[in-house]
């Protein structure tokens, strides 16, 4: 049995109990637990005031927290009342909620719940209401405020809330500096390409890239200006090789 889906109303009352459940913050038996299933990435541009993220880099198996050798203090799950805590759960599309909720039922969580229709639908519905940062799309865009799903309703600022205790959300990936920009870009050693978030003077001083490593690389593509993508790589070849 999956996870009970919520609709952007029930969710937004869910958060408010969460938010002001003065219980859960002194007892060690967590009665609510918020958790964010997407990749890190996404994470780090925007999420859900209160939410936690296990510390892994992907949930492709959806193992992380589901085996007692694996319980530690970062887990979100250690330290949890199966059968009293209800453990809330979002993600991009609802796969990995589905996915992730059906093993945690077979493992003894009863209380579970899902954000229906995804986030994007509950900022359509509800605006930016415990919402924190922009969030990430799949195209071109990498990155959307919340006032684009529902200009009718502001944020309360045009900058970064950042929650406290939080490491990445908002900061550059090589210097850790805060960033008011939340649009990540890719690195410009083709064969890593990673995907991270990077603040102007970095961006410069590693032309690109998101390593020393990786300035040294033989497919290494020139600096994107502003918000431009990566073409593909035989693109950046044929202008290395026009100009030589």
């Amino acid at each position: 049995m999956r996870a009970i889906p919520l609709t952007p109303s029930q969710w937004r009352h869910r958060l408010k109990s969460m938010n002001g459940d003065e219980v859960s913050n002194q007892n060690p038996i967590k009665s609510f637990i918020l958790l964010d299933v997407r990749n890190g990435y996404e994470w780090d541009i925007g999420h859900f005031r209160g939410a936690q993220r296990p510390e892994v880099d992907c949930f492709r198996s959806t193992s992380f927290g589901l085996s007692d050798s694996e319980l530690n203090n970062s887990d979100p799950l250690a330290s949890v009342d199966q059968e009293k805590a209800s453990i809330l759960m979002y993600c991009t599309g609802g796969i990995r909620c589905d996915i992730y909720s059906t093993i945690l039922r077979q493992r003894g969580f009863r209380n579970l719940f899902t954000l229906k229709g995804g986030i994007s639908h509950y900022l359509q519905s509800e605006g930016p209401a415990d919402w924190i940062g922009n969030l990430f799309v799949f195209d071109s865009r990498l990155s959307l405020p919340p006032s684009s799903f529902n200009p009718e309703v502001t944020t309360e600022s045009s900058s970064p809330q950042v929650p406290l205790g939080n490491s990445t959300f908002a900061r550059c990936y090589i210097c850790g500096s805060q960033l008011s920009e939340l649009r990540h870009r890719n690195c410009a050693n083709l064969d890593c390409n990673l995907l991270f978030l990077c603040c102007a003077n970095c961006v410069n001083d590693l032309r690109g890239c998101c390593c020393l490593k990786c300035t040294y690389a033989t497919r290494r593509r020139p600096i994107l200006p502003e918000h431009q993508r990566y073409k593909k790589w035989h693109y950046y070849r044929d202008l290395n090789l026009q100009s030589t």
